[in-house]
């Protein structure tokens, strides 16, 4: 397979700290006869071209391997390490020739490993129960890196060793790009409308208690905790040195069990909701249902359905299970206008499933095409903690503050995702760890006094 040079060009910017054109980032240059000379970076094997640049990676071969797309092109055992930090293909080596440094250490092969999901492709057969790649499965996982933003780190180091050949680098101290403070709407409601009603009367929570939350204002209702969000979230928002977004992703279809509750986007409570929410300055997103995880193809009726609902075009895409993960998908989401994906996190385990804290264009693995797909990376979400980790508040807060920590160190982005559903609050119905909702509000009061500093 080869990369195509858009491709090659985005990947050699984004290892130059480049991620978005928009980003702000300028390359390491230095000064020369009074012209501004911007570093020169290659990724080439014939030494005759080498004098072209100024930093060279020297291919490992991986890009050629006829194993390629298979398992066996994975690396095994302990990974080479240069400067300190770990990277999946090449050698540990650095060459001086001729005021160009060659690094034998393939980065750009490993950074595209990362960032483009390639090893999911080569383990099709490793899935869970729900068609999702495992991060327990990981190469960062397996080799106890999956809290680093290796592909950040590799930035870093290209930094450095641009510095030493004299070159100027750009401004860069630690603070978030961005903060996203995410919410999947899987049930709006716990209890409203006639059939809700019928099902907690037998459930013996009480005719009275039943009636009042079916048939009551919508924000009596258990699972209505927009509000604290809005509270928390817009606290952070006037706080905070760098843009916040809150968004909330909205279910418009779907038919597998996993996809209930349903609930009618048009629907006066819902568009009640959604009134709301966006007066509090937040936006929306589809969230893609489970029976289109597979291939993404019910999403196209499902962004007609929530853009009729909104009465405005959407571009932002969550999976429901962050179940999305397949090239095919990936794609189908691009041709329907679904730029921006915010499912890039493990449901097993927290951490850098893409290697990096920065948002990145997605390389399909099989083309070697640029996509015009952004991916975000998703640090944290909430059951992923309590349900998958089995971790209690103390463990969790700290997960949480070394993940954010070490976005915070590198520029990047802080994306976390909490449902509505896990922060309701009394008896009925009891959320699922009574500590989830103090944990956001708490890691939001740390959002503020980082931006602080």
């Amino acid at each position: 397979m080869e990369l195509t040079g858009s491709a090659l060009s985005y990947l050699l910017d984004f290892l130059c700290g480049r991620s978005m054109p928009d980003s702000g980032v300028e390359y390491p240059y230095r000064v020369s006869d009074g012209q501004r000379e911007r570093l020169r970076i290659g990724y080439v094997a014939d030494k005759d071209k080498w004098e072209h640049y100024d930093i060279v990676f020297v291919p490992s071969g991986f890009f050629d391997s006829e194993d390629y797309a298979s398992e066996a092109s994975l690396p095994t055992g302990p990974l080479p390490r240069i400067e300190g930090v770990p990277f999946l293909y090449g050698e540990a080596r650095l060459e001086r020739l001729d005021g160009c440094l060659a690094v034998y250490a393939d980065l750009p092969a490993s950074a595209f490993v990362l960032l483009s999901r390639y090893e999911e492709i080569c383990r099709p057969s490793v899935r869970d129960g729900h068609g999702r790649f495992p991060g327990k499965e990981s190469l960062l996982y397996r080799n106890g890196l999956i809290e680093r933003a290796l592909v950040d780190e590799y930035r870093d180091l290209v930094w450095k060793w641009a510095a030493g050949l004299g070159f100027r680098l750009p401004e860069c101290r630690p603070g978030f790009g961005k903060i996203w403070l995410t919410h999947d709407i899987d049930a709006p409601f716990y209890c409203r409308g006639l059939r809700a009603f019928a099902r907690e009367s037998l459930k013996g929570k009480g005719v009275g208690v039943a009636l009042r939350w079916a048939c009551g204002p919508k924000e009596k209702d258990p699972y209505y905790t927009f509000d604290f969000f809005c509270r928390t979230d817009n606290a952070v928002a006037r706080s905070a040195s760098c843009p916040v977004q809150a968004v909330y992703f909205l279910k418009a279809g779907g038919t597998a069990s996993q996809d209930r509750p349903f609930y009618n986007l048009k629907s006066r409570d819902m568009q009640g909701l959604i009134s709301f929410l966006r007066a509090q300055g937040a936006v929306f997103g589809l969230h893609g249902s489970y029976s289109s995880g597979k291939d993404g193809k019910g999403c196209v009726q499902e962004k007609a359905m929530i853009e009729d609902a909104l009465q405005e075009k959407t571009f932002r895409f969550r999976q429901h299970f962050l179940r999305s993960c397949e090239p095919s998908a990936f794609a189908c989401l691009e041709e329907n206008g679904l730029w921006e994906d915010f499912t890039m996190g493990y449901a097993d385990v927290a951490g850098f499933r893409l290697g990096t804290s920065r948002a990145v264009r997605w390389i399909n693995p099989y083309t070697g095409e640029l996509s015009e797909l952004i991916l975000h990376p998703l640090l944290v979400m909430d059951n992923t903690l309590y349900q998958y980790m089995e971790m209690g508040y103390e463990e969790s807060q700290a997960c949480c503050e070394r993940l954010l920590g070490e976005a915070y160190r590198h520029g990047g982005d802080a994306c976390l995702l909490w449902h509505n559903s896990s922060v309701a609050e009394g008896p009925y119905p009891a959320a699922p760890v009574d500590w989830i909702r103090k944990l956001y509000a708490d890691l939001c009061r740390e959002l503020k006094s980082w931006q602080n500093k």
